[in-house]
Formats: C-alpha cells, structure tokens, sequence
C-alpha cells in the first residue's frame, strides 16, 4: 500500500545589514512541515482537479471536497485554514 504525505512548504528570507558588512552568507530556509497522511483515493481525486499533487490558496477550490473521506477532508481543511499565500501544500509518496 503506498502512502502519502501532506508537507507544508515555506520560504523564510532573511537580509540583515550585519551580513552585508561582514560579507557572510545570508541564510535563507526552505521549511517543510509533515502535517500527516491522505488517502490514495483522496490523492487521487486531487491529482485529478488539480493536474498535479501542489496546493495553493488559488487552486484550493477545484479540490473536490465533499468526494473526499472525512479524515482527509478535516485535515486539508485544517491546513487550508493557516496557509498563507506564500506558502505551498504538497503531497508526497512516502
């Protein structure tokens, strides 16, 4: 049985004066949050709204919501509902 993963994906930027003078490297962070797993039925129907496994705030409404198992549903909600507009659902086969 293949599993699937929900990952929250975030950028964090960061420009500090205190870099530029001592010449370092600004660090910049990819952060990814595994938020927990989805169906393969579930993953699915998203691939099949969407064309691809990436969620975004502008795509989310194609997702199919009332198709989906309750478990899978109240979990994308719930990460839809504290996703901001730089950041990215993704699934991933684990």
């Amino acid at each position: 049985m293949k599993r699937y993963h929900l990952i929250k994906r975030s950028y964090m930027g960061f420009s500090s004066y205190v870099s530029y003078v001592l010449d370092h490297f600004e660090g910049d962070f990819i952060i990814e949050e595994d938020l927990g797993e989805l169906s393969e039925d579930t993953v699915r129907k998203i691939e099949e709204a969407l064309g691809g496994l990436e969620i975004t705030l502008a795509n989310a409404p194609l997702i199919p919501f009332d198709e989906l198992d309750e478990g899978d549903r109240q979990l994308l909600l719930k990460a839809l509902e504290n996703l901001e507009s730089d950041q990215v659902l993704k699934i991933r086969r684990w």
